[in-house]
């Protein structure tokens, strides 16, 4: 079967270097990270993309002594209650992941469009071209910053579109938005609050096609009369 629809399954927060992933996680489950960690001077944080998970844009996202890590997984199943490690901040960490699931396992995936800024200036608005990906899929919206992120915007044809959004402190949010049929363009932005953190994608979710057995028409015996 085709993957037909998504939903968010779970999701957990943490303000540590480690997060406790949610304990219904199962095999073919998409797991998303949004990991900010800021330090009290000096340089930013060690970057850290978990074990088993991929960082969604190939450059590292750092602000005087800020850094945001946004990573995905698709999962075995084994991370279901497991402690992940992330970044270790010495002011601060926020992590945020959320857990998506198909009608049927995820066994593949596209990521598209993924858009990033850190600046200690207002934020350029981020266009996630969603209307461009094949359904189902998931918008993403990650905001970060030295104070509170407020506000924040997650708008489909200027009108707020997210379906949910979770923070483990002001000053970091993962927002998303599920299309299982006709995806928009969704436009992700926020405000200056002083050292800032913008990052945005869409995530099409994908199922290997099911194998059908290959019937073969038996073959035939002739005799002949000599």
């Amino acid at each position: 079967m085709p993957i037909t629809s998504v939903v968010a399954q779970a999701s957990a927060t943490s303000t540590g270097s480690t997060i406790t992933a949610p304990a219904d996680i199962v095999a073919g489950d998409l797991l998303v990270l949004w990991d900010v960690s800021s330090n009290g001077s000096g340089a930013a944080a060690a970057d850290v993309v978990p074990t088993g998970f991929t960082r969604i844009s190939a450059d590292t996202l750092t602000v005087n002594f800020m850094r945001g890590v946004l990573s995905y997984k698709i999962s075995d199943g084994s991370e279901a209650s497991a402690t992940i490690t992330g970044m270790d901040g010495t002011a601060s960490d926020q992590k945020q992941m959320y857990v998506f699931r198909g009608n049927v396992p995820i066994t593949d995936h596209v990521v598209s469009t993924p858009n990033q800024q850190a600046t200690t200036g207002n934020p350029t608005a981020q266009t996630v071209a969603a209307s461009a990906g094949v359904a189902p899929l998931v918008v993403l919206g990650s905001y970060g910053s030295s104070g509170a992120v407020d506000p924040r915007n997650f708008t489909v044809a200027a009108v707020e579109a997210k379906d949910g959004e979770i923070n483990a402190s002001t000053l970091a949010y993962l927002a998303y938005k599920i299309y299982n049929t006709s995806p928009a363009d969704v436009v992700v932005d926020m405000a200056d609050e002083g050292s800032n953190l913008l990052a945005s994608c869409y995530i099409e979710v994908q199922a290997d096609p099911v194998s059908r057995p290959v019937f073969h028409r038996p073959a035939r015996y002739f005799s002949r009369r000599f």
